[in-house]
């Protein structure tokens, strides 16, 4: 069986099995009510049409196996998830049905030749039980089923077969030698026992139960590899937006390959965060921190960015991870934008200014996973990354809202979604030096209002 990562009791595994588990126990309980009003429409039909004493042999009948399906009900619910109760009820019915199919009526003073009882077409209702078995989603109980099931009528055939009234092919000599004409007066004899047709009838039987157990195991590995999918489609959603999510679920691509591409890449950090938590108290500034990154969050999606990680009150996003695009630049310029605009129309602070810094570089990137064996990331590690980090610090220092690269700006401008009303109200800074860097950079600067 596939074992989707997760597989421990509260992993993905285990909290599918405990809702087959579940269903199993729910399947139970409809078919002890379908079967307790089936048997007893059969006792009423019985108590109906056959005269007495001879309806008490099957009304008998007919009540043990009620009994025999709220007793499984009923342990069920006691000892689930275990399926050995229901194995045990299974083997009583197939031997109780068998029984009743094939053993003389007590009540009756003459009762009919036992072969008689094999021709009747009451092997059809095993058939009734193979598919109760279903309702257990098992494959292994409905295995069990179709092997007790086929052992316990194979007994009855070979019980009435060995009676001495019996009569088999066995018994005939030069049976092989006969014309299949010849046959028909044997078969038409009432002690008469064809076991070829028999052999065959449970062959068949066999044949199903096979088929149908194949159809449960491949129902419950339907269901764990769906369950992983939408595990992995969730944790991609935590970092990609929407489009992007599905993009990468239909891609034939390793995500956890580390290759190098050309990336923009944004920071936003909240001015003043340290003095605000200090004056809002844990709680509030959790709450704080929870709607100002799903405002910066959203406003990445919007922007067909990626969110790669929180850094405290910071946010690290990326537009070209992992699959590029002609507007990766142009859409980080535009995020920015956007992110101030958004903050400034949701405040979490609506009686205080919130000011965010924020930087975007654009340039060659190196991604793939990150960490160790027990826990993995996603991200992007390089110079380009450093520079967006140091740019988002500059904001501070300089009093800022946002500044850009002058090669996030220029790559935006030759994109074919440029919009150079993005720029408006930008400033641009020659030869910026930068905290860590020996060389200077071009920037675009956007001040705080």
């Amino acid at each position: 069986m596939i074992r989707p990562r997760g597989s421990g009791p509260g992993g993905i595994v285990g909290r599918i099995t405990a809702s087959f588990a579940r269903e199993a126990r729910s399947g139970i309980r409809h078919a002890t009510i379908a079967r307790s009003l089936t048997l007893v429409s059969f006792i009423g039909w019985v108590a109906m049409f056959q005269p007495f004493p001879r309806a008490w042999f099957h009304i008998g009948l007919l009540g043990l196996l009620l009994v025999l399906g709220f007793a499984q009900g009923y342990v069920a619910r006691l000892v689930a998830p275990r399926i050995w109760p229901s194995a045990v009820f299974i083997l009583a019915d197939s031997c109780v049905l068998a029984f009743a199919l094939t053993a003389p009526n007590p009540f009756v003073a003459i009762p009919a030749p036992s072969p008689v009882g094999l021709r009747s077409g009451n092997f059809s209702l095993f058939y009734v039980l193979l598919a109760g078995s279903l309702l257990t989603y098992s494959p292994r109980l409905v295995l069990w089923c179709g092997a007790t099931a086929a052992t316990a009528w194979g007994a009855a055939i070979a019980w009435v077969a060995s009676l001495p009234d019996s009569l088999t092919q066995f018994d005939v000599i030069g049976w092989k030698a006969l014309e299949p004409g010849q046959h028909v007066p044997y078969r038409m004899d009432p002690y008469f026992v064809t076991l070829p047709q028999h052999a065959k009838e449970i062959l068949i039987f066999v044949a199903v139960t096979i088929i149908l157990a194949t159809v449960v195991q491949r129902v419950r590995l339907l269901a764990f590899r769906q369950a992983e999918i939408e595990r992995e489609r969730t944790n991609l959603a935590r970092h990609f937006s929407p489009n992007m999510v599905d993009t990468l679920a239909q891609s034939d691509e390793p995500l956890d390959a580390v290759r190098k591409q050309h990336a923009a890449v944004l920071f936003a950090d909240i001015v003043g965060f340290s003095g605000l938590s200090e004056r809002l108290g844990p709680e509030r500034t959790m709450e704080f921190l929870r709607r100002t990154h799903s405002v910066i969050s959203d406003e990445v999606f919007a922007h067909d960015g990626t969110l790669d990680k929180f850094i405290g009150d910071a946010v690290m996003a990326t537009f070209g991870v992992p699959l590029t695009g002609e507007n990766d630049a142009a859409n980080a310029v535009a995020c920015a934008r956007s992110i101030q605009a958004a903050l400034a129309r949701d405040n979490p602070l609506p009686a205080d200014p919130l000011h965010v810094g924020i930087g975007v570089h654009y340039g060659e990137v190196v991604m793939g996973n990150l960490g160790g064996a027990r826990r993995l990331e996603y991200g992007v590690i390089g110079d380009t990354v450093n520079v967006a980090s140091r740019l988002e610090a500059l904001t501070r220092e300089i009093g800022a809202g946002i500044v850009l690269s002058d090669d996030l700006v220029q790559t935006a401008l030759d994109s074919p979604g440029a919009d150079p009303s993005a720029l408006q109200g930008f400033e641009k800074v020659l030869t910026q030096p930068l905290h860590g860097r020996h060389e200077p950079i071009d920037i675009w600067v956007l001040m705080l209002p």
